[in-house]
């Protein structure tokens, strides 16, 4: 029986439940080698990066390929994996429980969803609203998950700051610590096969770690979009999970919106200016680049707002938004080889 299965589940709180999560993994430890491992330059890969396992144990020297990561931090990653896990299944918990909430409520307005879904917005906020008793088990329900996923997501927090990645991670501004462990909690794991050991640097290169993501461009198509008349073997060629990719859309929220909504001044050069950070500049300058192929419809590609600052499309900033998450997970990918191995 699993660990976690042992709890008793009114006896338990959140930090019991982290400890016995914390535990747990240790036993997963044991998948992993003592010895460091180094990837053989004739070693395959599968097609979504994951060293197949074909390995030789060699010195680490100069040109040397990458080690893998440092079986030192297997523990922590497993940590940092397992409870990003349980954080999930209190997202998809709440989301089925306002699901419910709302699907009650559109009884009331003969199924009209959108009626039901604004008065769940409105009574979910006023205690006062005539139909607040209705939905009020599924908000007591939420403020328990709420609790819980707050607790996961300290957890992952903790343990996110022992990795000697986060010193690097922590310096990028709108990258925050609950960022890189969702990156770590979707980029890890254990092969079905092999059970051989994998996290963020140990993909083949960083195009497997966009893939993973959900942000490879294949054959000429962005990933998660094969076209129409797309069978169901193109679809599993994609390698596409809209939780992962949703991870790093949101990640590519907190980077562009800590920047304040980022927007350069109208016509200034962006590389000249010190103020600005490396993220910054390649949102910038890859939006000026995307609107020059999608213009607005008076046909400029970039215009002037009314505070002074670029204006583009939505298509053109939402492409550049997308390049910027991938440059982030390329200086992640080039930043843990260096660091983690």
């Amino acid at each position: 029986m699993n660990a976690l299965a042992r709890i008793d589940a009114e006896a338990a709180t959140p930090s019991e439940i982290c400890a016995v999560v914390e535990t747990t993994t240790r036993k997963r430890k044991a998948k992993a080698d003592a010895k460091p491992i180094f990837l053989s330059p004739s070693s395959s890969h599968t097609d979504d990066g994951h060293p197949s396992g074909v390995t030789h144990q060699t010195p680490a020297v100069v040109g040397s390929p990458y080690p893998g990561t440092n079986p030192a931090h297997h523990e922590t990653i497993d940590a940092i994996v397992e409870v990003y896990r349980l954080r999930q299944d209190m997202i998809r918990a709440r989301t089925k429980l306002i699901l419910q909430a709302q699907a009650s409520l559109r009884r009331v307005f003969a199924g009209d969803k959108d009626m039901a879904a604004k008065t769940y917005a409105e009574a979910s906020k006023d205690p006062g609203h005539e139909y607040r008793g209705q939905i009020q088990p599924y908000l007591a329900s939420l403020d328990i998950l709420d609790d819980q996923q707050s607790a996961y997501e300290k957890e992952l927090v903790r343990d996110v700051k022992r990795l000697p990645i986060y010193a690097w991670a922590k310096a990028i501004k709108g990258f925050g610590d609950l960022s890189l462990a969702c990156i770590i909690g979707e980029a890890s794991g254990y092969r079905n096969d092999t059970g051989e050991f994998y996290s963020v640097g140990d993909f083949k290169s960083v195009s497997a770690l966009w893939k993973r993501m959900g942000l490879a461009v294949l054959n000429g198509h962005r990933q998660g979009n094969p076209g129409k008349g797309a069978s169901a073997d193109d679809w599993i060629a994609e390698g596409y999970s809209k939780t992962k990719r949703s991870v790093m859309w949101n990640i590519g929220n907190s980077l562009i919106l800590s920047m304040g909504k980022f927007r350069p001044v109208f016509g200034e050069d962006v590389d000249a200016n010190a103020d600005y950070t490396e993220l910054q500049r390649v949102f910038a300058n890859r939006a000026r680049y995307e609107a020059e192929r999608l213009p607005h419809k008076c046909g400029s590609a970039v215009k002037q707002s009314a505070t002074g600052k670029d204006s583009y499309t939505l298509h053109a900033a939402n492409r550049a938004k997308r390049y910027t998450e991938k440059r982030l997970l390329r200086m992640l990918y080039a930043e843990w080889r260096r660091v983690m191995a």
